[in-house]
């Protein structure tokens, strides 16, 4: 007996599905099988006196082939057309209805519901050892019960069998794909989380080295601005040109010489070093005040700060430097003031001046001479070591109010809702950003 066991979809008891060649074959080939068993006079006896009908075996044969031809169109349909023409042909004697009923049940198993297919194969087993059983009872015979039950078990379990083989192994399939699928999605999905890590990554190195310039070019060029212009100020005193060139010369040196190491340590990998100490700060100080500009510090830190990390100094310094920047482009008339308080544990660096007309904090010009890029490298740099930092612009004065841990601490969570952030000293409750 032959079935096929190369079908593609499986159809539901009442899906419409396609004719396939396969099935068309599968029916001329049982049709032609049947014919050479009758034309060699392999029939069987009828039933019920049922002999005398065998001459027309030929039309429950067309019936059960065609309905093997288009039982994808409609598989319960087709199945119960195959099992009444295969018992028809049995009962009048032809053994073409052994075919029939061997693919309504290979049918039921293999293209079925879920129900259809599980109640087929179970039913192939016990409609097996009724027969068996009942033959016995009517015959009285082991041998014709033993017969009749290897007759029933090649031509209803051997196909039930077969079609559930062929249909498990298709679940496991489509099961497996399935897995493989979600498995490509999962990669696809952790690919993507990872060039957004990436991109992430290549987003904060880019803003730490954009910040890193910043304060490089913009403390450099701001010294040299104002060196030079007290040198053009002063064209009659000699010395202070020799002064005033000398630190030109100096700040381009050491200008160059930061941008050179940040260019290799990009080359090599690395992280920057914290650069400038409190230590560096009257330095820095003096740099700006010989050019006319009036600074106040003072430092009431213990050792004047000197047992602070390397990265709360650099912080601090790169804040005060970039606050000189700020006054001397904003507000060059006035007074900048710094300090450095000890407050609970923590480094209260506090830089104010008066805004001059027309600057940011008159409440026009707020944004228009400056980017901000400055003082949001401040918030960024207060913000890595755990710290605060808040922009004041009340009573006619910018104030810039950076609250540090003594020692370098991992950023700090955000406080809960409703709950205040940390105090800021005399910050004011309404603060308004200004720009560089």
């Amino acid at each position: 007996m032959i079935a096929d066991d190369n079908a593609t979809a499986t159809p539901g008891p009442g899906r419409l599905g396609r004719v396939r060649p396969q099935d068309l074959a599968l029916a001329l080939g049982y049709g032609g099988l049947t014919w050479l068993l009758h034309a060699l006079a392999m029939d069987n006896d009828g039933a019920w006196g049922l002999q005398r009908y065998i001459g027309w075996w030929p039309l429950p044969l067309a019936i059960g082939c065609l309905a093997i031809a288009l039982r994808q169109l409609h598989v319960l349909a087709a199945s119960a057309t195959m099992a009444v023409a295969g018992i028809v042909l049995l009962l009048v004697g032809s053994s073409g209805g052994f075919f029939l009923v061997f693919e309504t049940v290979f049918t039921l198993v293999l293209w079925g519901g879920a129900r259809v297919s599980r109640a087929a194969e179970h039913g192939s087993l016990v409609l097996t050892a009724l027969l068996s059983i009942a033959m016995y009872f009517v015959t009285g015979s082991a041998a014709i019960s033993v017969t009749l039950a290897l007759v029933a078990a090649m031509v209803l379990v051997m196909p039930a069998q077969w079609a559930g083989n062929i249909r498990h192994g298709r679940e496991l399939a489509a099961s497996e794909a399935r897995t493989a699928a979600a498995m490509a999605e999962a990669a696809a999905a952790r690919s993507a989380a990872q060039d957004a890590e990436h991109e992430r990554m290549l987003v904060a190195e880019r803003t730490t080295m954009a910040r890193e310039v910043h304060d490089v070019l913009s403390a450099r060029l701001a010294a040299i601005a104002l060196q030079s212009g007290a040198a053009l100020n002063a064209p009659q005193n000699p010395a202070l040109a020799a002064r005033a060139m000398d630190e030109i010369r100096a700040q381009s040196v050491n200008g160059i010489e930061e941008l050179n190491t940040m260019i290799r340590m990009l080359h090599r990998g690395t992280p920057l070093a914290p650069a400038g100490s409190l230590g560096d700060v009257p330095a820095l100080l003096r740099t700006y005040s010989s050019s006319g500009l009036r600074v106040a510090y003072r430092n009431e830190l213990p050792g004047r700060g000197s047992t602070l990390d390397a990265v709360t100094q650099a912080t601090i310094y790169r804040t005060i430097n970039e606050s000189l920047v700020n006054f001397a482009k904003h507000a060059p008339e006035g007074e900048l003031s710094l300090s450095l308080v000890p407050r609970d544990g923590s480094v209260l660096l506090t830089a104010s001046n008066p805004v001059a007309a027309g600057h940011p904090g008159d409440g026009g010009a707020a944004g228009v001479h400056g980017t901000g890029t400055g003082l949001r490298g401040m918030r960024a740099r207060s913000a890595e070591l755990g710290g605060s930092f808040r922009i004041s612009t009340a009573n006619n004065a910018f104030a810039v109010f950076m609250l540090l841990p003594m020692g370098h601490r991992p950023p700090a969570a955000a406080p809960a809702p409703g709950k205040p952030a940390p105090p800021l000293g005399h910050a004011p409750a309404h603060l308004n950003e200004g720009t560089t």
